[in-house]
């Protein structure tokens, strides 16, 4: 009788545990969908900012380079020739804000009188 009682609350106690351990399963499996959701959208707007500065650079690159050849054709009709070696970074400067004839002769050929 004793033996019989004892299995059966055994019985009772792994049934339970079986039970509880089912519905913390469950419960995980939820938070685990809701972490699957919170990535994928964090992922879809990390790949929209990394489209839109895509846009953004491709945009910026063909400023500069719009700038860099009439910067380039300036200073071909200022100092008349290009040479390398100015200690003064031109495109840096003028491509942001607008440059004199005489910045550019100062910088590129200070050699050249006007």
């Amino acid at each position: 009788m004793t033996l019989a009682f004892f299995l059966a609350c055994i019985m009772a106690v792994h049934a339970f545990n079986i039970k509880e351990s089912a519905d913390h399963m469950e419960s995980l499996e939820e938070q685990l969908e809701d972490n699957q959701d919170k990535q994928a959208q964090l992922y879809a707007k990390m790949f929209q900012d990394i489209y839109e500065l895509q846009k953004y650079a491709k945009k910026s690159r063909a400023r500069r380079n719009s700038c860099s050849f009439k910067l380039l054709e300036k200073i071909a009709g200022v100092c008349g020739e290009i040479s390398p070696g100015s200690e003064v970074n031109l495109a840096t400067i003028c491509c942001s804000q607008q440059c004199t004839d005489e910045f550019i002769q100062a910088s590129a050929c200070p050699d050249k009188k006007a």
